[in-house]
């Protein structure tokens, strides 16, 4: 009583133990807790100030135990149990120690787990401005359901500053721990009861995003380099609201790639995006999912379906530049290109970059306004270098000199199976002084004219020594369904002229062409009668080491294409029945000379078609016979 006296407030210790407390709000707004402070039904709510306040309070401690309080707000009902706390010499104006923790139940965000908090909490004497200092907040549980269940571990520390008069919160010397994550920083809260705005930096500390999925529970994706996705740090400064988001000076350094730029995000429901990044290098080959190792199963490597989810929902865009980027084996440098999105499309236009000492243009868009993500992509190569190209992309090269490409197609994006099989478009080449490596032709239809008469046909060898030169070699074709098909191969040379046609199954990684080389000048002479005739070669088998086989045969037949023609014409006269010459007996004997002449052209057609030399003394042919 005495206190009251000198307007001062004591309180002892205040303790509250097993209280249950239910509190609802309604779509209105409404709740059931703002009449506990406000007046009865029909009483003035006017008040008259006929005094000064306490000149001080003080509480010795408060305590409370295993409360319950839950809240059914609208849709989503919060639930804390075994809720406690403790605070003790709490006095306005001076600070005072508060400890605490609770379990919490978020059911409709599957949210389940544990909550500690402490801190030597600050008060005005005007009750305008708290403050905590060392401030401990930690929470251990579970985010999801079932088997897809996310495990957590937070912890946050921080200064808290609280100026209720300037509706401003900041947080200083703040860090947020998740297992070995770290970020640290500066954050400051405006206009905190009506809408937020917040400002700060954060630092976040290297860490292993592999081994931080593994501590949550989740399943770290296989990658085909065993040092991807194990070292993260970031630096940036931001700026956002409850709908935005604005980074600026970004600085990412992800394993060996230093990601540089600015991202303005607006609208989280349907963003929009702006941003202008920069890479130094970036190798997207160690990120593909890895290799099925031997003895492993299907299951255990199946690919995910891309969706259309993936590509829809936002628009906007903004630049990307990239020094070295290295995408399916092949690299290129000075990468730049500009993304843009609709909400129903993505597309990368233009898309340039140096290419394997030559220069790449290009387009990309993916359509994701139907079931499946469908892409076209326009692409166009000057003055590359194919050798370095082919080799970097199928470990061996075919090809080498500097030639132009263009390539015009459109798949299904939804998983590699489905791009392949629909794969469908154009292409074309132009090269100029290049060579095919792996055959040597001249050599090849040389070495199979020396065995002509030994087997039909003959198995060419292949390497990397073997090559065979030309001036230009162009070709277009068209894919369709995962097949190449092209029938104007044309190779020019000055040992020959080559012509080729016939199909690559991009699916079945397999080749079924021919080559149909004409050998010229002294290459030609040394061939005799096949000089100038066409000599199919024929490629199949494993599209990157083909099978390679000289059809030798066919090209005989070709050369002596008019003497069997004139064989076959007189055969087939003899058995129509030929007319005998003047000075022939009578019709008695004509049955017997007509059968003569019948087989004398047989005779002569099967021997001018097996080549069989003719007997000393018998009389020359008039078409030559066949050699």
């Amino acid at each position: 009583f005495m206190p009251l006296l000198k307007r001062q407030v004591e309180v002892g210790e205040v303790s509250l133990n097993d209280v249950s407390i239910n509190l609802s709000r309604m779509a209105d707004g409404r709740n059931n807790w703002d009449d506990l402070g406000g007046s009865g039904a029909g009483e003035s709510t006017t008040t008259t100030d006929t005094g000064r306040g306490m000149d001080s309070f003080v509480i010795s401690g408060i305590e409370i135990s295993n409360a319950k309080v839950t809240l059914e707000d609208v849709d989503q009902t919060t639930e804390l149990k075994a809720f406690d706390l403790k605070a003790t010499n709490i006095e306005l104006g001076k600070p005072f120690n508060l400890k605490g923790g609770f379990s919490m139940s978020l059911p409709e965000e599957q949210l389940v787990g544990d909550v500690d908090f402490g801190g030597q909490v600050q008060t005005a004497a005007d009750g305008k401005r708290y403050g905590v200092n060392d401030l401990q907040l930690s929470f251990k549980g579970t985010k999801g359901a079932g088997g897809e269940a996310v495990s957590l571990d937070l912890s946050l520390g921080a200064n808290a500053d609280i100026d209720l008069s300037k509706d401003q919160a900041i947080l200083s010397d703040f860090v947020l721990g998740l297992y070995d994550l770290s970020v640290t920083g500066e954050l400051t809260v405006s206009s905190f009861t009506n809408e937020p705005g917040f400002t700060g930096q954060l630092t976040v500390a290297e860490f292993n995003p592999k081994a931080l999925m593994r501590d949550m529970g989740m399943e770290a994706p296989s990658t085909t380099s065993d040092q991807a996705m194990k070292s993260l740090q970031a630096d940036m400064k931001f700026a956002g609201s409850e709908d935005s988001a604005d980074m600026q000076n970004l600085t990412v350094r992800f394993d060996e790639s230093i990601f540089e730029g600015n991202l303005k995000i607006v609208n989280f429901d349907f963003p929009r995006l702006a941003f202008d990044f920069q890479v130094d290098r970036l190798n997207l080959d160690d990120y593909a999912p890895a290799t099925e190792p031997a003895g492993g199963t299907a299951s255990e490597t199946e690919e995910a379906d891309l969706t259309v989810d993936l590509f829809r929902g936002f628009t906007g865009g903004g630049d990307f530049r990239i020094g070295q980027l290295i995408v399916a084996g092949l690299t290129a440098t000075d990468v730049s290109m500009k993304m843009s999105a609709d909400g129903q499309s993505v597309r990368f236009s233009p898309i340039n970059a140096n290419f394997y000492e030559g220069r790449h243009e290009g387009d990309i868009t993916i359509d994701a306004s139907g079931s499946r993500p469908l892409l076209t992509a326009n692409h166009g190569l000057t003055r590359v270098q194919a050798e370095p190209l082919l080799n970097d992309l199928a470990g061996s090269s075919s090809l080498e000199g500097s030639g132009d490409f263009f390539l015009q197609i459109s798949t299904d994006l939804t998983n590699s199976n489905t791009t392949l099989q629909a794969l469908s478009g154009d292409i074309g080449m132009s090269m100029l002084d290049g060579a095919i490596i792996g055959i040597d032709v001249t050599e090849t239809i040389g070495a199979a004219k020396a065995l002509l008469g030994k087997q039909d046909e003959m198995t060419g060898e292949s390497g990397q020594d073997q090559k065979t030169e030309f001036a230009e070699l162009t070709m277009s074709g068209v894919i369709k369904e995962g097949i190449l098909s092209s029938d104007d191969l044309l190779m020019l040379s000055p040992l020959l002229r080559a012509t080729g046609e016939g199909t690559v199954n991009l699916v079945e990684e397999s080749i079924d062409f021919v080559l149909k080389p004409v050998l010229t000048g002294e290459a030609g002479e040394a061939l005799g009668k096949l000089n100038g005739v066409a000599i199919p070669v024929k490629l199949s088998g494993n599209m990157y080491e083909p099978s390679i086989r000289v059809d030798i045969v066919a090209a005989l037949a070709e050369s002596q294409k008019e003497v069997i023609t004139k064989k076959a014409n007189e055969y087939i006269g003899g058995l129509l029945g030929g007319k005998k010459e003047s000075g022939a007996e009578g019709e008695e004997g004509e049955g017997e000379g007509e059968g003569e002449e019948t087989s004398d052209a047989a005779s002569s057609l099967l021997k001018g078609l097996l080549g069989g030399k003719k007997k000393k003394g018998d009389k020359e042919d008039d078409g030559g016979g066949a050699q």
